[in-house]
Parts: structure tokens; C-alpha cells; sequence
């Protein structure tokens, strides 16, 4: 019975009777209105919260309620990383992914970003630089900083799947063991390549970002 209460919802959100920021009606209000019983809009309002896109909050007046989410949570990155680790896609394909991704990423960042973006971009350069000797951080930044860069394109989607395929790629990297030579390698050169595309951002060079993402790619670590 509850997939008739999401199926209800869903229609509400899709004709714009219901937006981001909305409180749902009471439980019992809500019940009567989609003519279903509470412990199934209950069960259906659970499944919703863990698609993040309400949030149920306990009390009373305004402290509680159920609110429709206005921003979008982490449930991409978190089933890609479920479906990796069962096997429903191998790496090598999130690898891809991220590859088809982030070359037009670059260059539509090139064109658009502003620079309030820019000036970020520039922030986590800094930062990997100096985080360089710490690998779960240095990875943690290099999504950071492809979800920034993707952001600067314009595109919410393109920035919000950005961060899913890269936190799943970043977690898949941060099982594999490499040595420390190897890491130094790296980190030396990618710091090295997010300059460059930085650099490209700066000057509205979309062919040179292009290029610089396109070399950074070829150096990932095997």
C-alpha cells in the first residue's frame, strides 16, 4: 500500500502542489487526504527520507513536521558505492563515467564560471597542494575540486553526478595500495595538472582546460 502513497506524492511534487521547503500536512490529515492508512504513509514517508527527499522531524508545531527537502542529499553517491561494492558495475566503468564527465565539465567551466568559483577553485588548489603527504585528504579534496569545477560549468546535474561517480571512484582508490614513491608521483603531478586547469578557468581558455583535464586523466594512478 505505501508505493500508492509515494506514487500520490510523487504526482503532488510533479504538478507543483507540493516544492522544496513545504511541510507536509499531519499525519492524519495527510492520511485522509490520500485515503490511506497512517502505518502505510508512515512506511512511505521512512522510504522518502532515505531518498532524501524529506525530512521528518519529531515535536510538536513548528520544531516538527515533515519537510519536502530543498536541496538535493547524498543518496546518488551512496547507491553508486552499494552498487560497486556488489558488483553491479566495475570500476573501470565509474572510471569512464568520470572521464565523459569531467572533459565537457572543463570546458563549460572555462566559459561560465564566475568569479566567486574561480576564486574557490583556486582555495582547494592551495589546500591539495598542502595535503599532499595525507592521501585519504588529498582525495577527499580532488572530488572537492572536480564537483567545483563541474559547479562552474552552470550545470546543478552535471556537478551533482560529478560527486557521486567521483566519491565512489576516490573510495575505490583509497583501497587500492600503492607505494609512497608512487603517491609523491602523483600528487606532484596532478597538483601540477589542477594548476594548469585552474589557470585555463582564469582565461575563459576552453580548449586549454579541456587539454589540461584531458592530461590529468592519462596520469590517474594505474
Amino acid at each position: 500500500m505505501f508505493e500508492s502513497v509515494l506514487d500520490q506524492l510523487e504526482t503532488l511534487i510533479h504538478e507543483g502542489r507540493l516544492r522544496p521547503g513545504d511541510r507536509l500536512p499531519g499525519e492524519r490529515a495527510l492520511a485522509e487526504t490520500l485515503q490511506v492508512s497512517r502505518p502505510s504513509l508512515r512506511e512511505a514517508l521512512r522510504v522518502l527520507e532515505g531518498m532524501d527527499i524529506v525530512t521528518v522531524r519529531t515535536g510538536i508545531g513548528p520544531a516538527g513536521g515533515t519537510i519536502i527537502n530543498d536541496r538535493v542529499g547524498p543518496t546518488v553517491s551512496r547507491l553508486m558505492r552499494l552498487y560497486m561494492a556488489l558488483g553491479h558495475f566495475e570500476p573501470e566503468e565509474v572510471v569512464d563515467l568520470v572521464t565523459i564527465l569531467a572533459r565537457p565539465a572543463a570546458r563549460k567551466a572555462a566559459e561560465s564560471r564566475t568569479d566567486a568559483q574561480l576564486h574557490h577553485l583556486e582555495q582547494l588548489v592551495a589546500e591539495l597542494e598542502q595535503s599532499s603527504t595525507n592521501r585519504s585528504a588529498f582525495l577527499e579534496l580532488e572530488t572537492q575540486f572536480q564537483v567545483a569545477l563541474a559547479a562552474a560549468s552552470g550545470n546543478r546535474l552535471l556537478a551533482h553526478l560529478m560527486g557521486a561517480m567521483r566519491a565512489t571512484a576516490a573510495l575505490q582508490r583509497q583501497q587500492k595500495p600503492s607505494d609512497t614513491q608512487s603517491w609523491i608521483d602523483y600528487t606532484s603531478s596532478a597538483c601540477a595538472d589542477y594548476r594548469s586547469i585552474v589557470a585555463a578557468v582564469r582565461n575563459h581558455d576552453l580548449d586549454a582546460a579541456e587539454t589540461a583535464l584531458s592530461d590529468h586523466l592519462d596520469t590517474q594512478i594505474d
